[in-house]
């Protein structure tokens, strides 16, 4: 297994409590008059702004597609987990951890089949990099005032 380097955990950890402060934005309706709940895919997405991570999309577990994001040393981080209460969650990045069996990678344009590029999509995406900016700097604030 690969070592995981005390800046991707600190990585993690900010990541982590950024995800979990963040206040669910409205994100309206899709093209359909649908409204538009957060996915996996927006978060990545979005978190990819904010953070220096890159988006990961693919299968979890063969059945289900997802996103997730991955640090600069390699290591996953499922911000989204399916089927799992809490998160975001990170794995070891090596071809030795558990995660390389239930993670499986594919193309953003394979996977959306067009979806990623609809400007309600797009729109969302921007939502939720706003509220994740938004917990952040609400996390810098608190930080910053209980400093001495």
């Amino acid at each position: 297994m690969r070592y995981i380097s005390e800046e991707d955990l600190t990585l993690f950890e900010r990541v982590k409590r950024t995800v979990e402060r963040m206040r669910e934005p409205d994100l309206g309706l899709d093209e359909e008059g649908r409204k538009i709940i957060l996915s996996c895919h927006m978060l990545a997405r979005a978190a990819a702004k904010v953070f220096p991570v890159r988006v990961r999309d693919g299968y979890f577990a063969v059945n289900y597609q997802h996103s997730w994001v991955e640090t600069p040393g390699g290591h996953l981080v499922d911000l989204y987990p399916v089927a799992v209460v809490g998160g975001p969650i990170m794995f070891e990045g090596s071809m030795a951890s558990p995660q390389c069996r239930i993670y499986r990678r594919l193309s953003a344009r394979k996977l959306s089949a067009g979806r990623f590029g609809k400007n309600s999509f797009r729109r969302s995406v921007r939502r939720i990099t706003r509220a994740l900016k938004d917990a952040q700097l609400g996390m810098d604030a608190h930080q910053f005032a209980a400093s001495p």
